[in-house]
């Protein structure tokens, strides 16, 4: 079987906005993706059927860079497609459309394959390799190379883990901390500028009971900060970020 693009339409609902009535960027990476399950269900390859044989997807990083936010009620069409395999590591592009097809958003996004038992990551099983790679458009550059370490620790909270912020994988959500890396920064910073880039990468689990400590601070360019998320419990650093605003 070949990989084919999916087309996924969804509209803004009113709890996906912020104060300007503009989609969130978390409420659009859930858009992505549901997006992203759509197509893999279309090949036999979902979450459901990873689960059925022990196994689950785990998103892994992801680089996303918006244009223009879709507001209240706005359609829009999420296109998503495999585009590449290296090793274990297995590549998902997305773009975001409003109407008359304007790109609104565009994202590339690496994703492995978890025993759910073990909590340890395998090798791409044979049901999923069969599944031969075929980019329904011009991949975008993969999310690769480390991210620079945070030095300057300038905005701090702690985040508990609370039973709606964990997932099917019985983990706490990526979006979840998407968030909470955004909520980090300063009330200023996130009214006054509009995110136009995030690269994330999730490095670890979180559980149900667990305490988050989110960090951020200045990167070297301006209008740039650099993000990391650690368990308390365990002191495992559970994800690194770097986000760019512009007016």
């Amino acid at each position: 079987m070949k990989s084919v693009t999916g087309q996924s339409e969804f509209t803004v609902r009113s709890t996906e906005t912020d104060q300007n009535g503009q989609a969130t960027l978390p409420a659009l990476v859930g858009y992505m993706q549901e997006a992203a399950w759509d197509n893999t269900a279309t090949m036999g390859i979902s979450m459901y059927e990873l689960l059925e044989q022990g196994l689950t997807w785990v998103l892994q990083r992801m680089r996303v860079e918006m244009f223009r936010y879709p507001r209240h009620r706005e359609k829009i069409t999420v296109e998503t497609w495999a585009s590449g395999r290296e090793r274990v590591f297995l590549h998902r592009d997305f773009r975001v459309y409003g109407a008359d097809r304007e790109l609104l958003g565009q994202a590339t996004s690496v994703w492995l394959v978890m025993d759910v038992v073990k909590r340890q990551m395998v090798s791409v099983p044979d049901f999923i390799t069969a599944v031969e790679v075929v980019p329904g458009e011009e991949p975008l550059p993969f999310a690769k190379g480390k991210l620079p370490q945070l030095e300057e620790i300038r905005y701090e909270e702690q985040m508990p883990v609370r039973w709606h912020d964990i997932d099917l994988n019985r983990h706490v959500t990526n979006t979840r901390y998407l968030q909470w890396a955004l909520e980090t920064l300063s009330t200023e910073i996130l009214t006054t500028q509009q995110l136009r880039e995030i690269d994330i990468i999730f490095k670890a689990e979180s559980t149900l009971g667990d305490t988050v400590l989110a960090t951020a601070g200045p990167a070297e360019e301006a209008d740039m900060f650099l993000h990391k998320l650690t368990s308390i419990e365990s002191g495992k650093e559970l994800v690194q970020a770097r986000t760019k605003f512009g007016s």
